[in-house]
């Protein structure tokens, strides 16, 4: 039925169910916020195929990054470049579909970073980046925004460690469109509304491409 790939405890890689029949139309990657916390994202996969195969980044598990809360050595990891560049590398066979990224907490922080450094580096943005449970913390540098993708920001509406004002920052970091979805409950939403956070994530790809787009049909992948 599915399968996870193997991931060795010192890399950095993408765990994948896979799918065996028709090919999604889009990628989502799921950064979540500890090396521990990646069933989760898998689980997400049964409620977004066909149309959206999820595939979520495994940390590196000697790094400490596996508590689950936004410490001391999550802050570090958000701003190791050496992280960055692995993730991104580990991207590379995965660049042949529209994709977005859905970082949820300090993965929402490590999500940024690498979206970042692909529209730099490839000049294609995402189609998305959901940030989930987190608000946009750092300063702004002066200049235009970083990103040219849409970004959409998920919050549950009683969190105490995300105040929707530090939640809207995040508009300040895309030159691209911006919307806030707000999610009864505090931090445990993800689980509490996860049918709500599917539709949410399925009709925000939907709405970026043409439905008769050749590889919303798999003509590509056929060959055609």
């Amino acid at each position: 039925m599915y399968s996870l790939s193997q991931v060795k405890p010192d890399d950095v890689g993408l765990i994948r169910i896979l799918q065996t029949e028709t090919p999604s139309s889009f990628r989502l990657i799921c950064f979540p916020e500890s090396a521990h916390s990646t069933a989760y994202y898998l689980s997400l996969s049964e409620l977004l195929l066909p149309t959206v195969e999820v595939l979520a980044i495994q940390y590196p598990l000697h790094t400490g990054f596996g508590d689950g809360a936004d410490g001391e050595d999550g802050e570090r990891l958000i701003d190791s470049p050496e992280l960055v560049d692995r993730i991104f590398g580990a991207l590379g066979e995965w660049m042949d579909r529209p994709i977005a990224f859905f970082g949820h907490r300090v993965g929402a922080d490590l999500a940024y970073r690498v979206a970042e450094r692909l529209e730099r580096e490839t000049g294609t943005p995402l189609l998305t980046l959901f940030v989930s449970g987190r608000t946009a913390h750092w300063g702004m540098a002066l200049g235009p925004p970083a990103l040219g993708c849409r970004i959409v920001a998920l919050a549950g509406e009683g969190d105490p460690k995300t105040p929707l004002r530090g939640v809207r920052a995040w508009r300040r970091r895309t030159s691209g469109r911006f919307d806030l979805e707000v999610f009864p409950g505090s931090r445990g939403y993800l689980d509490s509304s996860r049918r709500e956070v599917v539709n949410l994530v399925h009709d925000q790809l939907l709405s970026h491409v043409p439905v008769d787009a050749e590889w919303e049909t798999g003509a590509e992948d056929k060959g055609a």
